[in-house]
């Protein structure tokens, strides 16, 4: 174990990243729609599993909370109309967000994580960004194991039945203001298990949703990008 350390740090020369939000063209990004190019044909919309793609005003649109990315739209239309923008700088900030919350926080947060029924990816994704080489907690961002302790939960994973009363009693757990983080597609809008029985409605119909960061999963990098916009440090 200690070898293997030894022999990555003298393969990376680091072992941790100054600045984790470095353009990655590794990532995906909001879908992008060539308007000159597309003819709605509707291939896109019949391949798209998570129905994020509907057609208003004439023009293809594209829901980014609930895409899960993919790639099926853009690979199944004939007029490249569609391209990935490889911009991890995807979340968005809610209605219930307001600046008395900034200046309560004062550039720290403490989290807690909520795993709803998600597959683990999003999980995954958003342990790794404690880990050494992307070291959120150097942004004063950090997580407790308690609510009473902190400023708001991270959502993971769809809300299935079981889950909705252990959510609102977390949520009611912490003091206010609480926040509320929507991480990956499944919490932001169900993802490709919405219209399945054992799942609530939208996480937003069951608590107020302050960020969302979609994704299927998010990469630490999204995840990061969020947290900072939350806290106005970007």
């Amino acid at each position: 174990m200690i070898m293997n350390i030894l022999l990555d740090r003298i393969k990376y020369g680091k072992e941790t990243v100054r600045n984790p939000l470095y353009e990655n063209e590794n990532s995906y990004g909001k879908i992008e729609v060539d308007y000159s190019k597309c003819k709605l044909c509707k291939d896109c919309i019949k391949h798209c599993i998570v129905d994020a793609i509907k057609i208003e005003n004439e023009k293809i649109t594209i829901d980014s909370k609930g895409c899960i990315y993919c790639g099926n739209c853009i690979d199944v239309c004939q007029y490249d109309a569609l391209k990935n923008t490889h911009n991890y700088k995807i979340a968005e900030i809610g209605d219930k967000l307001r600046e008395e919350i900034y200046k309560k926080f004062n550039r720290s947060l403490i989290l807690r994580s909520v795993d709803t029924g998600s597959c683990n990816a999003c999980m995954l994704e958003l342990s790794a960004t404690t880990n050494n080489f992307y070291s959120i907690s150097k942004y004063g961002v950090n997580f407790a194991a308690s609510p009473r302790h902190s400023d708001g939960i991270v959502v993971t994973g769809p809300v299935p039945l079981n889950m909705k009363d252990a959510l609102i009693k977390t949520y009611y757990a912490m003091p206010q203001p609480r926040l509320v983080i929507a991480v990956g597609s499944c919490a932001c809008d169900g993802g490709i298990f919405k219209d399945t029985y054992a799942n609530c409605e939208s996480l937003n119909k069951i608590l107020p949703v302050d960020l969302y960061i979609p994704g299927c999963p998010p990469s630490p990098q999204a995840i990061i990008y969020g947290l900072l916009k939350l806290m106005q440090r970007i």
